[in-house]
């Protein structure tokens, strides 16, 4: 049920009341997911967008395979169906995958070719300045989010926000066809921990997300017209020592006549970042078990980022 996730209305986030802080350190600590009310965007920005995406995918196969992801080296672009695993398995969606461009031509970091260039359909007016307009607003909401996350957990503003200067962000268009009613296998996305820092999703009205708690039941984060979903990813939790939770989800593909469609923006610090997991003298007392989590080393953000776009298209080669 959808009432396991907590509810912040975005001008609350920006008005950082100590109350919604502790609120907010609270779901973090214990879920990982929160629903974060913005009707502003929803009705408008957002509507632009899903009606974009929709056009997108119903473009011919000609002109979405121009852009193939598989062709390259910098993970951006077009995937069919089944080409994207998780856990080894296919995940059943076609995606277009973009974000902030940054020129890396001189760089001899390997990890930098995840700066771009993005692949763009070619004869589309005006999808690419929907998407970069997009781009730019989840970065604000991106930034504001990182900045009420220190302050939460009584550090200051920009403990973590510094080190998204400039960020580097990510946006994901997908569709999930529907299966039989009856079929048993194929997955939208199997079950992961979203392997960077701050997701923010916009899903539509078919549904599908579904949360694993820490019981191991699955709840659904049923679609809300004037919201959005937030989760955090594994840097985060490495980042606050196991503090803050990157909660197991996955997707199920729809099933009847409908294809689900979403966007989620991944919000993610300047590849060059060194993360240092926090000492817990900084942080507030601990209110779950963490005995059994992995142990806790420094990671290079962008290493990290490349390596898990490895394990995602195993096909493709820097």
């Amino acid at each position: 049920m959808a009432g396991d996730l907590p509810t912040f209305n975005y001008s609350d986030i920006l008005s950082r009341e100590p109350s919604l802080l502790q609120s907010l350190r609270h779901t973090c600590h214990h879920i990982g997911f929160f629903y974060l009310r913005y009707p502003e965007l929803t009705a408008g920005p957002l509507k632009t967008m899903f009606d974009q995406t929709r056009d997108f995918f119903a473009l011919p196969a000609a002109k979405k395979n121009a852009i193939r992801l598989s062709r390259s080296r910098h993970f951006r672009g077009y995937s069919v169906l089944d080409e994207e695993e998780t856990q080894g398995n296919p995940d059943h969606k076609e995606t277009l995958d973009l974000g902030f461009e940054r020129s890396s031509s001189h760089s001899k970091k390997e990890h930098h070719i995840l700066h771009g260039p993005n692949q763009w359909p070619n004869s589309y007016p005006g999808f690419r300045e929907a998407c970069e307009s997009y781009l730019e607003q989840l970065g604000r909401i991106g930034e504001n989010l990182v900045k009420s996350l220190a302050l939460c957990l009584d550090l200051e503003e920009d403990t973590f926000s510094r080190h998204f200067i400039p960020p580097h962000c990510m946006l994901r268009l997908i569709a999930y066809p529907p299966v039989e009613p009856d079929c048993h296998t194929g997955q939208g996305i199997g079950d992961h921990t979203d392997f960077g820092c701050l997701t923010i999703l916009a899903q539509d009205e078919v549904g599908g997300l579904e949360i694993r708690r820490t019981d191991g039941t699955w709840i659904t984060a049923f679609p809300r017209p004037d919201s959005l979903v937030v989760n955090l990813g594994d840097m985060l939790e490495v980042w606050t020592a196991h503090y803050f939770m990157a909660t197991p989800h996955r997707v199920r593909s729809p099933r009847g006549h409908s294809t689900r469609y979403s966007i989620p923006f991944f919000f993610e610090p300047d590849l060059d970042t060194m993360v240092n997991p926090l000492s817990l003298d900084s942080l507030p007392p601990f209110e779950r078990d963490t005995s059994n989590s992995s142990p806790l080393e420094p990671i290079l953000y962008g290493e990290h980022m490349l390596k898990a776009f490895h394990r995602s298209y195993p096909g493709i080669t820097a």
